[in-house]
């Protein structure tokens, strides 16, 4: 019964040794194994040669992964620093975008108030030179007024002077010629002085004096000195009437003085706060191309750092395939080693030599 036990564990290990070279056939390290067995049982080489081998192509393969795991460590950690040091960037360049975002807002802010004050400033400029207008023109109206008055006392003058000379020719022996005469030349002045009422009453009640023959004489003496008081009382009216004008001058000059001494004034913090102004929107475009070179950098950077850790993957993606690989065909020469070591016979022999691809 132990017999019949042995030979049935012993066909049973045959069996799935020969499965076991079977199965080789399907890859192509499987094949070179094959190939190799083949070719030191051709030559009659015995087990141990074809161990020892097999051995030194084991040991090749350790050799070859330790060199690889090498190579990958080296591989990944470069990528890996590389990766890293894109992420660094990253957090600097979105920590200073962040900071010229916070700055944005509070220098449009301040760019917005110096606007508004530039504003405020340019209208209370405008404004004077509009009160210097209206100062003008109000003055403008007050000077023709004065020269218009002016020229009225110049014309009462010239009127009373023309009439006193006309009396003083006849007053020895006035004349009715020196009574029409004189009355033309009042016809003559109440056509270029029409409202001159009571100027005109004056002279009319004159006239009516001089128009008695028996008082003429007298009467034309009083007239004169009437005429001369006049004339006294208009070159004073005529004096204050310049003093007032003079002072209206002064007053308007120094009003207008004082505006426009307030718009140079203003001119200088206009341009002040056009220079501040300007000075804000360099900022403020200064700070907006920093966000966009952040941005870019953090484009760039996250587009480097993702091509490196892709690099990482890749690398250890390939590095598991290969060890895979690489443990496969260790396991199958461990399996050969053992197959020759401890159960190798001319059945196995016979077997091996008879597979064909």
């Amino acid at each position: 019964m132990k017999l019949i036990v042995l030979i049935v564990l012993i066909g049973a290990i045959v069996a799935r040794d020969e499965y076991f070279f079977a199965q080789l056939r399907d890859s192509e390290f499987g094949k070179t194994i094959i190939q190799t067995l083949q070719v030191q049982l051709l030559q009659e080489h015995p087990a141990d040669t074809v161990v020892h081998l097999l051995k030194q192509m084991k040991d090749d393969l350790l050799n070859e992964q330790r060199a690889e795991d090498e190579d990958v460590q080296s591989s990944l950690q470069s990528c890996q620093t590389a990766s890293e040091a894109a992420a660094a960037v990253i957090t600097v360049a979105k920590e200073r975008k962040a900071t010229a975002e916070e700055r944005l807002p509070l220098l449009q802010q301040e760019q917005n108030d110096k606007k508004q004050q530039l504003f405020d400033k340019q209208g209370e400029e405008q404004r004077n030179l509009d009160r210097v207008s209206v100062l003008q023109e109000a003055r403008n109206v007050q000077r023709s007024e004065y020269e218009q008055r002016r020229d009225e006392l110049v014309g009462l003058i010239s009127a009373l002077q023309e009439a006193k000379q006309i009396l003083s020719q006849g007053i020895t022996a006035l004349k009715k010629t020196s009574f029409a005469e004189l009355k033309s030349h009042h016809q003559n002045f109440l056509k270029y002085y029409p409202h001159k009422k009571g100027f005109h009453t004056m002279v009319n009640m004159l006239l009516e004096v001089l128009q008695d023959e028996g008082t003429q004489e007298n009467a034309a003496q009083k007239v004169v000195k009437i005429i001369d008081t006049l004339v006294d009382s208009i070159f004073q009216v005529q004096k204050e009437e310049m003093k007032a004008d003079d002072g209206r001058e002064l007053d308007f000059q120094t009003q207008k003085e004082r505006l426009l001494l307030a718009n140079r004034r203003l001119a200088g913090s206009i341009a002040d706060l056009n220079a501040r102004y300007e000075v804000l929107g360099q900022k403020i475009l200064e700070v907006r191309n920093d966000v966009a070179t952040q941005d870019a950098v953090i484009f760039n950077k996250q587009t480097e750092k993702g091509d490196w850790d892709q690099t990482c993957n890749d690398t250890e993606r390939t590095h598991r395939q290969q060890t895979d690989a690489r443990n496969v065909q260790l396991e199958i020469i461990v399996e050969c080693i053992d197959i020759f070591e401890t159960r190798f016979d001319m059945e196995t022999k016979s077997y091996i030599q008879r597979i064909r691809f």
